[in-house]
Protein backbone atom coordinates (compact mmCIF):
# COMPACT_ATOMS: atom_id res chain seq x y z
CA UNK A 1 0.00 0.00 0.00
CA UNK A 2 3.30 1.93 0.18
CA UNK A 3 2.05 3.83 -3.71
CA UNK A 4 -1.54 4.84 -2.50
CA UNK A 5 -0.73 5.99 0.96
CA UNK A 6 2.22 8.33 -0.39
CA UNK A 7 -0.05 9.22 -3.34
CA UNK A 8 -3.40 10.37 -1.07
CA UNK A 9 -0.69 12.13 1.00
CA UNK A 10 1.28 14.21 -1.46
CA UNK A 11 -1.18 15.52 -3.44
CA UNK A 12 -1.03 19.20 -1.98
CA UNK A 13 2.41 19.50 -3.03
CA UNK A 14 2.46 17.58 -6.32
CA UNK A 15 5.80 19.01 -7.41
CA UNK A 16 7.41 17.31 -4.23
CA UNK A 17 5.57 13.74 -5.05
CA UNK A 18 8.87 12.57 -6.36
CA UNK A 19 10.72 13.67 -3.89
CA UNK A 20 8.55 11.66 -1.07
CA UNK A 21 8.69 8.70 -2.86
CA UNK A 22 12.30 8.66 -3.43
CA UNK A 23 12.99 9.76 0.83
CA UNK A 24 11.08 6.38 1.47
CA UNK A 25 12.91 3.99 -0.78
CA UNK A 26 15.98 5.49 0.21
CA UNK A 27 15.17 4.91 3.74
CA UNK A 28 13.91 1.49 3.27
CA UNK A 29 17.60 0.50 1.11
CA UNK A 30 19.63 1.67 3.94
CA UNK A 31 17.90 -0.79 5.93
CA UNK A 32 18.32 -3.62 3.07
CA UNK A 33 22.36 -2.66 3.19
CA UNK A 34 22.77 -2.52 6.80
CA UNK A 35 20.57 -6.45 6.69
CA UNK A 36 22.55 -7.57 3.66
CA UNK A 37 25.64 -6.98 4.85
CA UNK A 38 25.66 -7.56 8.84
CA UNK A 39 23.92 -10.70 7.81
CA UNK A 40 26.90 -12.19 5.69
CA UNK A 41 29.19 -11.05 8.44
CA UNK A 42 27.25 -12.61 11.42
CA UNK A 43 26.38 -15.87 9.52
CA UNK A 44 30.35 -16.32 9.38
CA UNK A 45 30.93 -15.44 12.26
CA UNK A 46 27.90 -17.85 14.13
CA UNK A 47 29.32 -20.47 11.80
CA UNK A 48 32.80 -19.90 13.28
CA UNK A 49 31.45 -20.00 16.90
CA UNK A 50 29.09 -23.40 15.88
CA UNK A 51 31.79 -24.68 14.24
CA UNK A 52 34.37 -23.65 16.60
CA UNK A 53 37.01 -22.71 13.90
CA UNK A 54 38.55 -18.66 13.50
CA UNK A 55 36.30 -16.43 11.84
CA UNK A 56 38.93 -16.69 8.81
CA UNK A 57 38.78 -20.64 8.37
CA UNK A 58 34.73 -20.24 8.70
CA UNK A 59 34.55 -17.55 5.57
CA UNK A 60 37.32 -19.86 3.29
CA UNK A 61 35.33 -22.40 4.20
CA UNK A 62 32.27 -20.72 2.57
CA UNK A 63 33.68 -20.37 -0.32
CA UNK A 64 32.94 -23.86 -1.76
CA UNK A 65 29.89 -24.81 0.26
CA UNK A 66 29.66 -28.23 -1.83
CA UNK A 67 32.75 -29.06 -0.49
CA UNK A 68 31.58 -29.22 3.04
CA UNK A 69 31.91 -31.95 5.22
CA UNK A 70 28.78 -33.18 6.48
CA UNK A 71 29.64 -31.71 10.48
CA UNK A 72 30.63 -28.30 8.65
CA UNK A 73 27.09 -28.09 6.41
CA UNK A 74 25.24 -28.60 9.93
CA UNK A 75 26.96 -26.36 11.60
CA UNK A 76 26.69 -23.57 8.48
CA UNK A 77 23.02 -24.26 8.54
CA UNK A 78 22.30 -23.64 12.48
CA UNK A 79 24.44 -20.27 11.66
CA UNK A 80 21.61 -19.39 8.92
CA UNK A 81 19.21 -20.47 11.65
CA UNK A 82 20.14 -18.18 14.16
CA UNK A 83 20.26 -15.23 12.28
CA UNK A 84 16.69 -16.13 10.92
CA UNK A 85 15.66 -15.88 14.09
CA UNK A 86 17.18 -12.79 15.15
CA UNK A 87 15.93 -11.35 11.92
CA UNK A 88 12.18 -12.11 12.27
CA UNK A 89 12.49 -10.46 15.92
CA UNK A 90 13.74 -7.17 14.51
CA UNK A 91 10.74 -8.11 11.54
CA UNK A 92 7.99 -7.94 14.49
CA UNK A 93 9.56 -4.88 16.11
CA UNK A 94 9.12 -2.77 12.67
CA UNK A 95 5.28 -3.47 13.42
CA UNK A 96 5.57 -0.58 15.89
CA UNK A 97 5.40 2.79 13.96
CA UNK A 98 2.50 0.95 11.86
CA UNK A 99 0.31 1.37 14.95
CA UNK A 100 1.32 5.41 14.66
CA UNK A 101 -0.42 6.09 11.25
CA UNK A 102 -4.12 7.86 11.59
CA UNK A 103 -5.70 7.47 8.41
CA UNK A 104 -9.11 8.24 7.69
CA UNK A 105 -10.94 6.67 4.40
CA UNK A 106 -11.81 9.95 3.01
CA UNK A 107 -7.88 10.40 2.46
CA UNK A 108 -8.39 7.69 -0.10
CA UNK A 109 -11.60 9.13 -2.09
CA UNK A 110 -12.49 11.81 -3.87
CA UNK A 111 -14.63 14.56 -2.39
CA UNK A 112 -18.47 14.03 -2.91
CA UNK A 113 -18.23 11.00 -4.45
CA UNK A 114 -21.21 8.93 -3.62
CA UNK A 115 -21.16 5.83 -1.74
CA UNK A 116 -20.58 2.56 -4.82
CA UNK A 117 -22.42 -0.37 -4.66
CA UNK A 118 -20.02 -3.72 -4.59
CA UNK A 119 -21.73 -4.32 -8.13
CA UNK A 120 -20.76 -0.44 -9.22
CA UNK A 121 -17.03 -1.30 -7.79
CA UNK A 122 -16.86 -4.74 -9.72
CA UNK A 123 -17.53 -2.74 -13.06
CA UNK A 124 -15.15 0.02 -12.14
CA UNK A 125 -12.50 -2.42 -10.83
CA UNK A 126 -13.38 -4.05 -14.65
CA UNK A 127 -13.03 -1.00 -16.42
CA UNK A 128 -9.91 -0.37 -14.85
CA UNK A 129 -8.28 -3.73 -16.31
CA UNK A 130 -9.99 -2.32 -19.97
CA UNK A 131 -8.10 0.70 -19.48
CA UNK A 132 -5.09 0.80 -22.20
CA UNK A 133 -2.91 2.66 -20.13
CA UNK A 134 -3.24 0.76 -16.87
CA UNK A 135 -2.83 -2.32 -18.70
CA UNK A 136 0.49 -1.10 -20.23
CA UNK A 137 1.74 -0.36 -16.72
CA UNK A 138 0.42 -3.83 -15.47
CA UNK A 139 2.06 -5.66 -18.34
CA UNK A 140 5.60 -4.44 -18.42
CA UNK A 141 5.60 -4.76 -14.07
CA UNK A 142 4.52 -8.20 -14.53
CA UNK A 143 7.64 -9.17 -17.34
CA UNK A 144 10.08 -6.79 -14.63
CA UNK A 145 8.78 -8.79 -11.81
CA UNK A 146 8.78 -12.37 -13.69
CA UNK A 147 12.24 -11.09 -14.78
CA UNK A 148 13.52 -9.96 -11.06
CA UNK A 149 12.55 -13.46 -9.88
CA UNK A 150 15.19 -15.47 -11.82
CA UNK A 151 18.30 -13.32 -10.35
CA UNK A 152 17.24 -11.00 -7.71
CA UNK A 153 16.89 -13.96 -4.65
CA UNK A 154 19.94 -15.87 -5.89
CA UNK A 155 22.98 -12.95 -5.93
CA UNK A 156 25.03 -14.90 -3.34
CA UNK A 157 24.32 -18.32 -4.65
CA UNK A 158 25.46 -17.16 -8.11
CA UNK A 159 28.40 -14.85 -6.55
CA UNK A 160 28.93 -17.98 -4.24
CA UNK A 161 28.58 -21.36 -6.11
CA UNK A 162 29.42 -20.26 -9.84
CA UNK A 163 32.07 -17.23 -9.25
CA UNK A 164 33.31 -18.98 -6.08
CA UNK A 165 33.30 -15.90 -4.08
CA UNK A 166 33.54 -16.24 -0.11
CA UNK A 167 30.11 -16.08 1.53
CA UNK A 168 31.69 -12.67 3.40
CA UNK A 169 33.05 -11.24 0.30
CA UNK A 170 29.76 -12.06 -1.97
CA UNK A 171 27.09 -10.64 0.74
CA UNK A 172 29.42 -7.49 1.50
CA UNK A 173 29.41 -7.03 -2.41
CA UNK A 174 25.31 -7.22 -2.50
CA UNK A 175 24.91 -5.12 0.39
CA UNK A 176 27.41 -2.53 -1.30
CA UNK A 177 24.48 -2.48 -4.39
CA UNK A 178 22.18 -1.11 -1.87
CA UNK A 179 24.24 1.85 -1.73
CA UNK A 180 24.05 2.37 -4.82
CA UNK A 181 20.20 2.01 -5.23
CA UNK A 182 20.53 5.05 -2.32
CA UNK A 183 23.42 7.17 -4.33
CA UNK A 184 21.41 6.92 -7.80
CA UNK A 185 17.83 7.86 -6.10
CA UNK A 186 19.60 10.84 -5.36
CA UNK A 187 19.31 11.58 -8.84
CA UNK A 188 16.16 10.47 -9.22
CA UNK A 189 14.52 13.63 -9.21
CA UNK A 190 16.35 15.18 -11.64
CA UNK A 191 16.05 12.81 -13.85
CA UNK A 192 12.42 12.94 -13.88
CA UNK A 193 12.15 16.41 -14.39
CA UNK A 194 14.35 16.61 -16.89
CA UNK A 195 13.03 13.07 -18.82
CA UNK A 196 9.95 12.64 -17.82
CA UNK A 197 8.53 9.68 -15.64
CA UNK A 198 8.60 7.43 -18.45
CA UNK A 199 11.55 8.28 -19.87
CA UNK A 200 13.18 7.72 -16.96
CA UNK A 201 11.63 4.15 -16.11
CA UNK A 202 12.66 3.45 -19.87
CA UNK A 203 16.20 4.55 -19.65
CA UNK A 204 17.23 3.29 -16.85
CA UNK A 205 15.85 -0.51 -17.41
CA UNK A 206 17.36 -0.32 -21.09
CA UNK A 207 20.97 1.00 -19.65
CA UNK A 208 20.98 -1.89 -16.71
CA UNK A 209 20.70 -4.63 -19.43
CA UNK A 210 24.56 -4.54 -20.26
CA UNK A 211 25.59 -4.69 -16.74
CA UNK A 212 23.54 -7.82 -16.15
CA UNK A 213 25.18 -9.25 -18.97
CA UNK A 214 28.60 -8.42 -17.74
CA UNK A 215 27.28 -10.32 -14.44
CA UNK A 216 26.19 -13.20 -16.05
CA UNK A 217 29.39 -13.79 -17.73
CA UNK A 218 31.43 -13.44 -14.79
CA UNK A 219 33.75 -16.23 -14.66
CA UNK A 220 35.53 -14.92 -18.15
CA UNK A 221 37.24 -12.24 -16.26
CA UNK A 222 39.42 -14.30 -13.77
CA UNK A 223 41.30 -12.78 -11.19
CA UNK A 224 39.43 -9.49 -11.40
CA UNK A 225 35.98 -11.33 -10.85
CA UNK A 226 34.94 -9.73 -7.45
CA UNK A 227 36.61 -6.25 -8.83
CA UNK A 228 34.24 -6.17 -12.48
CA UNK A 229 30.88 -7.97 -11.05
CA UNK A 230 30.93 -6.06 -7.79
CA UNK A 231 31.18 -2.50 -9.87
CA UNK A 232 28.56 -3.81 -12.38
CA UNK A 233 26.27 -5.11 -9.24
CA UNK A 234 26.55 -1.58 -7.56
CA UNK A 235 25.78 0.14 -11.76
CA UNK A 236 23.10 -2.14 -12.82
CA UNK A 237 21.06 -1.87 -8.87
CA UNK A 238 21.31 2.03 -9.18
CA UNK A 239 19.97 2.51 -12.34
CA UNK A 240 17.43 -0.20 -12.27
CA UNK A 241 16.41 1.65 -9.15
CA UNK A 242 17.11 4.76 -9.77
CA UNK A 243 13.33 4.54 -11.28
CA UNK A 244 11.92 2.70 -8.55
CA UNK A 245 10.30 6.04 -6.96
CA UNK A 246 8.78 6.94 -10.11
CA UNK A 247 7.55 3.52 -10.61
CA UNK A 248 5.80 3.77 -8.10
CA UNK A 249 4.70 7.46 -8.72
CA UNK A 250 3.96 6.05 -12.67
CA UNK A 251 1.13 3.94 -10.98
CA UNK A 252 -0.74 6.30 -9.26
CA UNK A 253 -1.00 8.26 -12.57
CA UNK A 254 -3.09 5.50 -14.94
CA UNK A 255 -6.03 5.44 -13.17
CA UNK A 256 -8.18 7.90 -10.71
CA UNK A 257 -8.37 8.59 -6.90
CA UNK A 258 -10.73 6.19 -6.21
CA UNK A 259 -9.12 3.05 -7.74
CA UNK A 260 -5.84 3.82 -6.74
CA UNK A 261 -5.57 1.02 -3.60
CA UNK A 262 -7.79 -1.50 -6.25
CA UNK A 263 -5.06 -1.03 -8.81
CA UNK A 264 -2.17 -1.65 -6.55
CA UNK A 265 -3.69 -4.50 -5.19
CA UNK A 266 -4.25 -5.33 -8.67
CA UNK A 267 -0.59 -4.56 -9.40
CA UNK A 268 0.95 -6.68 -6.59
CA UNK A 269 -1.75 -9.34 -7.30
CA UNK A 270 -0.16 -9.68 -10.56
CA UNK A 271 2.87 -9.82 -9.47
CA UNK A 272 2.25 -11.99 -6.90
CA UNK A 273 1.00 -14.98 -9.67
CA UNK A 274 4.61 -14.64 -11.89
CA UNK A 275 6.56 -14.68 -8.69
CA UNK A 276 5.41 -17.89 -8.10
CA UNK A 277 5.80 -18.73 -12.20
CA UNK A 278 9.34 -17.47 -11.80
CA UNK A 279 9.60 -19.28 -8.77
CA UNK A 280 8.05 -22.49 -10.39
CA UNK A 281 10.37 -22.29 -13.87
CA UNK A 282 13.45 -21.65 -11.84
CA UNK A 283 12.64 -24.89 -9.13
CA UNK A 284 11.41 -27.07 -12.12
CA UNK A 285 13.64 -25.93 -14.92
CA UNK A 286 16.04 -23.35 -14.83
CA UNK A 287 18.02 -24.40 -11.47
CA UNK A 288 18.14 -27.84 -12.15
CA UNK A 289 21.72 -27.35 -13.26
CA UNK A 290 24.28 -25.09 -11.90
CA UNK A 291 24.62 -23.29 -15.04
CA UNK A 292 20.85 -22.06 -14.55
CA UNK A 293 22.11 -19.80 -12.20
CA UNK A 294 24.30 -18.01 -14.93
CA UNK A 295 21.75 -17.96 -17.78
CA UNK A 296 18.61 -16.51 -15.65
CA UNK A 297 20.90 -13.62 -16.27
CA UNK A 298 20.63 -13.69 -19.90
CA UNK A 299 17.03 -14.40 -19.58
CA UNK A 300 15.94 -11.29 -17.64
CA UNK A 301 18.23 -8.97 -19.91
CA UNK A 302 15.69 -10.23 -22.58
CA UNK A 303 12.60 -10.06 -20.25
CA UNK A 304 13.85 -5.99 -19.46
CA UNK A 305 14.21 -4.83 -22.49
CA UNK A 306 10.56 -6.09 -23.90
CA UNK A 307 9.46 -4.96 -20.64
CA UNK A 308 10.97 -1.13 -21.04
CA UNK A 309 9.43 -1.51 -25.02
CA UNK A 310 5.94 -1.96 -23.40
CA UNK A 311 6.02 0.75 -20.87
CA UNK A 312 7.42 2.81 -23.62
CA UNK A 313 5.02 1.82 -26.41
CA UNK A 314 2.09 2.45 -24.28
CA UNK A 315 2.55 5.55 -22.30
CA UNK A 316 5.14 7.70 -24.07
CA UNK A 317 2.74 9.91 -25.81
CA UNK A 318 2.13 11.21 -21.72
CA UNK A 319 5.90 11.83 -20.95
CA UNK A 320 6.41 14.54 -18.90
CA UNK A 321 2.23 15.28 -18.68
CA UNK A 322 1.78 11.88 -16.59
CA UNK A 323 -0.92 13.86 -14.56
CA UNK A 324 -2.84 14.14 -17.74
CA UNK A 325 -3.28 10.38 -18.65
CA UNK A 326 -7.03 9.87 -16.35
CA UNK A 327 -7.73 13.28 -17.58
CA UNK A 328 -7.22 11.99 -21.41
CA UNK A 329 -10.25 9.11 -20.43
CA UNK A 330 -12.82 11.87 -19.76
CA UNK A 331 -12.28 10.92 -16.09
CA UNK A 332 -12.12 13.75 -12.88
CA UNK A 333 -9.39 13.06 -11.55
Amino acid sequence: MLSPFIACYTEAFKDQEIHWYTRTYYMGYIGYFLATYLGGAFVVKAFSCVANISYAQAQEATRYMTHLSSGLYQSYMDANRMVLFVVGCIALISLIPILCISEKKSDYQMELTPRLSLKEKMNGARQLLLNRYSRAYLLYWALISFAMGLFTSYYTVYLNRNLHIDKATSSLMVSISYVAIVLFMFFTPKCTKKIGKVGTIFLTVMASIPFMLMIGNGNYFGKYVVLVVGASLFIRAGLANLSSPVDSALSMDVICKDLRPVYTSVVNFTAGIVSILSGHFTGKILFVHQSGYQQAYFIAAILYAIAGIVLYHGLHTFNHKENEIVLSKGEKR
